[in-house]
This record gives C-alpha cells, structure tokens and sequence, in this order.
C-alpha cells in the first residue's frame, strides 16, 4: 500500500464489516460475539494490508510475555523422534528468550482433548510442532492469538507453516546418491498430509515407518544392494551401524556432523535455523508487520554445517 498508513477503517472495507467489530478482533476481545471465521479474516486482512504497528501497541499492553510450544506425538512414537523436537522445542526457547518472552512446552497425544489446557494460559502465540491435519479446525476454533504450524502441512493460508522442502531435499539426496529410486527411513509424523506427500516420492514398499515394533533390521536386510535416504539424527546412526554407509544420505536436524561416518553424505535442516525463522515470522505476526505468500508457508532448504 505505499507509504500510506492503513487504518481499521481500510480493513473494515476489505473484509466488509464494522470498524467496531475490526476493533474488538486486533484487540482480542471476548465481549462481542464474533465469528470465528470473521475473527481469521480480520487478522489475515490485518497482515495483507500490512497494518502499522503504531495502530495496535495499545492490545500489546495487555501480553503475558508467553509463548506456547506444543508437540504432538503417538503412542507410538521412537525416542529418536522426542530428541528431534524436544532440541526444536529448546532451540524456539532460546529464540524467543531473546526476543523477552518465555515458553510454556506442552507434549500430547491428543491435541483435540488437551486444548483445554492450552487455552487456559494466556498465550501470545503458540507454535504446533507434528499436527494432525485433520484436526486444525477444531483446535483453531474460538482461538485467536497467532498459530504457527513446523513441520506439518495445514493447506490452510491462514496460517503459516515452517517446514522443510523435501522436494528439493529429496532431489539433492538423490543427487548425492546417484540414484533415481532410492528407498525412505523416517519417523511416524502425526501430519497426515506430511505423510501423504512422502508417498509422492518412494514407493509403499521403499518406506519404512521408525515405530514401536517396527523392524529396521529386517528392512535394510529386504533393501540389500540398495541406496536409501533417512530423515533423523538417531535413526540415521541406527541406519549406519545396519547398512553401508556410502550407501545412505542422512537429512540430519541436530547441528551435529560428528553423529554420522564420513562416508554417509549429510544434509542439514538444522533445528537452530527453524527455530530462528519460526521466531522472526513470529514477532512480524505479533507485529502485524508480517506480509503472507499466497501460500502462507516458509520452506527451508539444506544448509552446510
């Protein structure tokens, strides 16, 4: 929009509503019986137009200094899985620390259930770390502080997600490998859709699930002779000491080169620059100085270590 300075009036126009009613949504007030999807569009209209700062300090006299991190797991769910997103959980901490806010850290295997919880403290903003796709709606409902979702797909431009792109980390694996059909070890994600999209790439029988009860012995053993990609620090040095090395390309999040044999090549989505990109999309939200991709979604490529 320029230099021009939106107001509440100009987002009233774009969303067709009262200035009252813009009012009481940037100000998250409960008095007034919104909608909900009235509420989204509001704040989404809000960080389009890239609404000033200066309009809303008064709301932000009313923050606890609380950020919310939530991780969600299954029953079924390997250790190495809890060490990838509890480091991604300490890694947001550390970077939001800087920023002046602190972190609540909440782990369920029932987010529907839990939002009780969540809901009773008063949170800025929360970040969803591995959600179900299938129960955003629900969890979002009557919920109005900013979400941010890492690590899964929402298909939703209201809110944004932070997750790698495995099209180009599997293109790149590939390439390292010098394969075309390489077979995939990973961890069970609670995302369906962040599963649905790995079905995209390999072949049913070239993935394997890390889970409790699975096999990974039994797996490589079926995949002799093959060449494979693994997503994990801990399940990449359990794929190591089962399989060649020179035959493995590891995608690793744990900053730590020194976990895998040299002989394995290594791509690095590091947990630490996650949490620095989570954290910064954060404060323009909490800002309304963050302007969405049609997509609303922030894909991380490799990076040397």
């Amino acid at each position: 929009m320029g230099n021009c300075k939106i107001t509440m009036r100009d987002i009233a126009k774009d969303c067709g509503i009262s200035v009252a009613t813009v009012s009481y949504v940037l100000n998250h007030s409960e008095k007034e019986k919104i909608s909900h999807e009235t509420r989204l569009k509001v704040m989404e209209s809000a960080t389009r137009l890239h609404y000033e700062p200066r309009a809303v300090r008064a709301a932000s006299k009313t923050r606890s200094g609380l950020i919310g991190v939530i991780i969600n797991l299954k029953e079924t769910n390997t250790a190495g899985k809890k060490i990838l997103y509890y480091d991604l959980a300490a890694e947001l901490s550390n970077q939001l620390r800087t920023m002046g806010y602190e972190t609540i850290l909440i782990t369920t295997k029932n987010l529907s259930q839990d939002m009780g919880i969540v809901k009773k403290h008063s949170l800025d903003a929360v970040f969803m770390i591995d959600t179900d796709n299938r129960t955003v709606r629900k969890i979002t409902e009557g919920y109005y502080v900013p979400i941010l979702f890492i690590d899964c797909i929402v298909n939703d431009p209201l809110f944004c997600e932070i997750r790698p792109d495995y099209t180009a980390l599997f293109t790149q694996a590939k390439s390292l490998l010098e394969t075309e059909q390489p077979f995939l070890l990973m961890e069970d994600f609670c995302c369906q859709y962040q599963m649905e999209q790995f079905s995209q790439y390999f072949l049913t029988k070239d993935i394997f699930i890390n889970s409790a009860g699975s096999n990974l012995s039994s797996f490589l053993q079926g995949h002799a002779n093959r060449k494979g990609i693994v997503l994990g620090d801990v399940l990449g040095m359990q794929a190591q000491a089962l399989f060649p090395c020179k035959d493995l390309c590891i995608c690793a999040a744990l900053g730590n080169p020194g976990l895998f044999s040299p002989s394995s090549p290594v791509l690095h989505i590091p947990n630490r620059t996650k949490a620095a990109v989570a954290a910064e999309v954060l404060q323009d939200m909490l800002s309304l100085d963050y302007q969405a991709s049609s997509t609303n979604c922030v894909l991380l490529e490799s990076e040397q270590l």
